[in-house]
């Protein structure tokens, strides 16, 4: 009886030992914050670390698709009419990406240049971009337009002259690939040679001269001395804030360039991203969480009021003061005053008068919406689709015969999604350090279970302990029988 009395005491204090550290640890959060702790110690890039490796040259593949909208109506257009579009695509290139011109110095900064190029991936697109030709409008037409209107007499009179050429019509017809990647605009050649000042090149194309180069120089934040600012953008080509826009507010350079951000993502944090293609700083926000490749992550989405014209952080930043219709930034001051509208895919989320001008507009979520799916722990980007639509800003101009009975317009020429899926090679090892991470974190479970098991035990040697005893005390009474005399 002793023996198990021992035993079952013995056990009882090392249960209630386990328990008494499972609710320690667990009070405080210990291992959970050991766990951070490191995370924001490896949050930094140092040369030929593995995150520096990952940041100079990407691991997760990404991919750009082109979707035109080709004009099906431009005679009625020019009578009047509304516009009619018909979406083609997608045309899919691979985006090959590297940091180059790399310099790490002693302020925890680190500076870049971020090179793209892009190779046409055939089993991913519908057809030839070489052989498949594209109507919409001429931009660089439309374009001289709007420096007609802002500029001299003697500039007028040229301008003027051009447009009387039949060849420099408003609808223009070409080839996936040059729309994209260039080819020489006899308007652009004739004013190259007449006044070159104004028109610095004879090429045209919306990519022209962006496969194979870079968009300048970054200087980002290592994440040395805040893991909170990790690759952040200090500087682009030399300024801490660009001189475009009418605001401080709009000028602002803020967040990462979209390739990185840091650890220990919360859900009720903004993650803001330079984008220096629309020369502006824009920002997701959670929606919900998500399961990619087995991994959990945080869905961040470009909310609707990032293109709310009528929102703060884009009214002051319309040109002229004069702001679109909700659903679209004019971002013209930022195109060498080319009258380019961005919006999400199919005016997503804009006024309904937008969809409505444009026959040909199905804009919904699945195919329309900007996210990020992030794994919150370690900040890295396991899926992201980067949607973003090309728009013309057209209208009559007085004087401009091609114009006279056109009505006013947001024409869409082009929508981009950029898109990017973790590989499997990578999701395996994502996977591995979060098993790592999460044994730790779990450490005060395995002691809670010890404690557990061990408080059954000690009730199970206790019940034995007192079975014991009962039997001990038990003392069987012998019935004495009286005796008989047997004749």
């Amino acid at each position: 009886m002793t023996r198990f009395r021992n035993k079952a005491a013995l056990t009882g204090v090392v249960a209630a030992g386990c328990l008494v550290i499972f609710l320690i640890l667990f009070s405080q959060d210990v291992f959970q914050k050991v766990v951070e702790n490191r995370i924001k110690e490896h949050a930094e890039l140092k040369l030929n670390s593995e995150m520096y490796n990952n940041w100079k040259d990407p691991p997760v593949p990404a991919y750009l698709q082109f979707y035109f909208f080709n004009v099906e109506n431009k005679q009625e257009i020019l009578q009047g009419a509304k516009a009619i579009v018909k979406q083609l695509g997608p045309y899919t290139y691979k985006e090959f990406r590297h940091r180059a011109n790399v310099s790490l110095f002693n302020n925890s900064t680190i500076s870049a240049t971020t090179q793209r190029s892009f190779v046409f991936e055939p089993t991913m697109s519908v057809g030839d971009p070489r052989e498949d030709i594209i109507t919409t409008i001429n931009i660089p037409f439309i374009t001289l337009l709007q420096m007609l209107r802002r500029s001299g007499i003697t500039q007028k009179i040229f301008a003027s002259a051009l447009f009387t050429l039949k060849r420099n019509e408003l609808f223009q017809s070409q080839s996936v690939e040059e729309w994209l990647w260039g080819y020489e605009h006899r308007l652009l050649k004739l004013g190259h040679k007449l006044l070159p000042s104004v028109f610095p090149g004879s090429q045209f194309g919306f990519f022209y001269g962006m496969n194979g180069t870079n968009d300048g120089e970054y200087l980002f934040n290592t994440g040395k001395d805040d893991y909170m600012k990790f690759t952040e953008v200090m500087m682009w080509n030399g300024q801490e804030s660009l001189n475009l826009w009418a605001s401080n507010a709009c000028n602002m350079i803020n967040g990462t360039d979209g390739a990185s951000f840091h650890p220990l993502i919360k859900r009720d944090e903004k993650l803001y991203i330079f984008a220096s293609d629309i020369c502006r700083s824009f920002y997701l926000m959670f929606e919900k969480e998500v399961e990619v490749e087995g991994i959990g992550a945080y869905r961040f989405i470009l909310p609707k009021e990032a293109f709310a014209s009528d929102h703060p952080s884009n009214k002051e930043c319309c040109p002229g003061g004069k702001c679109p219709l909700s659903g679209v930034l004019n971002i013209s001051t930022c195109r060498q005053g080319a009258p380019i509208f961005i919006s999400s895919p199919h005016f997503y989320n804009g006024d309904q008068r937008l969809v409505s001008d444009i026959g040909g507009m199905e804009p919904n979520t699945e195919a329309h919406q900007t996210f990020l799916d992030i794994e919150p722990m370690t900040g890295i980007p396991v899926r992201a689709a980067k949607r973003m639509q090309i728009n013309i800003h057209v209208e009559a101009v007085k004087g401009v015969v091609q114009t006279n009975q056109m009505r006013t317009m947001i024409l869409p020429v082009l929508f981009l999604n950029e898109q990017a899926l973790i590989d499997d090679k990578s999701a395996v090892k994502l996977k591995s350090a979060l098993y790592k991470i999460r044994v730790v974190t779990y450490i005060p479970y395995i002691f809670l279970s010890i404690g557990i098991l061990l408080c059954l035990a000690t009730l199970s040697l206790a019940f034995a302990a007192w079975r014991h005893k009962d039997n001990k005390d038990f003392t069987p009474v012998m019935l004495k029988l009286p005796d008989v005399e047997v004749h």
